[in-house]
């Protein structure tokens, strides 16, 4: 009797409605038929890549990449400053002496600012305070590479006004970075635009720095270009890419060590 009125109603429906029955498809189903192994695949291999924070492996290269870089400024201290006093002509020898110095003192203070935070423990209050001072110290140390330039090749009204508004600037980058959430989007882009600016204002005396200094010109110029690249692995999500922009950071700071110290004069 059951099969016999399933019959009837079957032959009774409408085509239509037999298409939808037949047709229709659980959910459930429709979404695993559609995701094949490739696409799982590439998921899972997307998930391992993409990180929220870096990993003990890396936080130990990104230490050990800045870390190499303090001791070196902190041992090539003494030498810069005794090679600029020999260096530099009568009337200039306390000024260049003091210039060269204030740029290793910045830059030594930049590396071992990001070695200290990067070998601390995740999740800490200290750690986040330290991540600040992290950021902060990039800007005295854009400000400190500029100090030798604008006193030892600039020179005049022009190197003071360079020299005032990048010491300026920091300290502004020092305040903001110092009230503002050091890991929102809006901090890193206020951070990044802060960093370029001051970092490029030397555009403004390019034909007098490469009329008196042609190779430290040049050697100023491809660090500048180094810093820039490595804000491209800055605020970069995947593994590794912040010790790649520490490497970048490390061949710019050798570039500016190099022309400043060896070739400014």
């Amino acid at each position: 009797m059951a099969n016999n009125r399933s019959f009837w109603h079957s032959l009774m429906s409408k085509s239509d409605d037999k298409k939808v029955v037949t047709s229709t498809k659980d959910p459930m189903e429709e979404g695993l038929e559609s995701l094949s192994w490739f696409e799982g695949q590439r998921l899972a291999v997307k998930k391992r890549i993409i990180k929220t924070r870096e990993t003990f492996g890396e936080e130990i290269g990104n230490s050990i990449t800045h870390g190499v870089m303090a001791l070196f400024l902190l041992g090539m201290l003494p030498y810069t400053a005794v090679r600029a006093y020999i260096h530099a002509p009568e009337g200039f020898k306390v000024l260049d002496t003091v210039g060269i110095s204030i740029f290793v003192i910045c830059m030594f203070l930049m590396f071992l600012a990001s070695t200290i935070y990067h070998s601390m423990k995740h999740d800490t209050p200290q750690k986040r305070v330290m991540n600040k001072i992290d950021h902060i110290m990039i800007y005295f140390a854009i400000a400190g590479t500029y100090f030798p330039i604008c006193i030892s090749v600039i020179g005049g009204g022009l190197g003071l006004g360079i020299l005032i508004a990048e010491w300026a600037l920091a300290i502004a980058g020092t305040i903001i970075k110092s009230l503002m959430f050091s890991k929102t989007k809006l901090s890193y882009a206020i951070t990044c635009i802060l960093f370029l600016a001051m970092g490029w204002l030397i555009v403004f005396s390019f034909g007098k720095f490469y009329a008196t200094s042609p190779v430290a010109f040049w050697l100023v110029l491809a660090g500048g270009i180094c810093y820039t690249l490595s804000l491209i692995f800055f605020s970069s999500k995947y593994k590794f890419a912040h010790m790649i922009f520490h490497f970048c950071v490390d061949f710019g700071a050798i570039c500016h060590f190099i022309g400043l110290v060896y070739f400014l004069r």
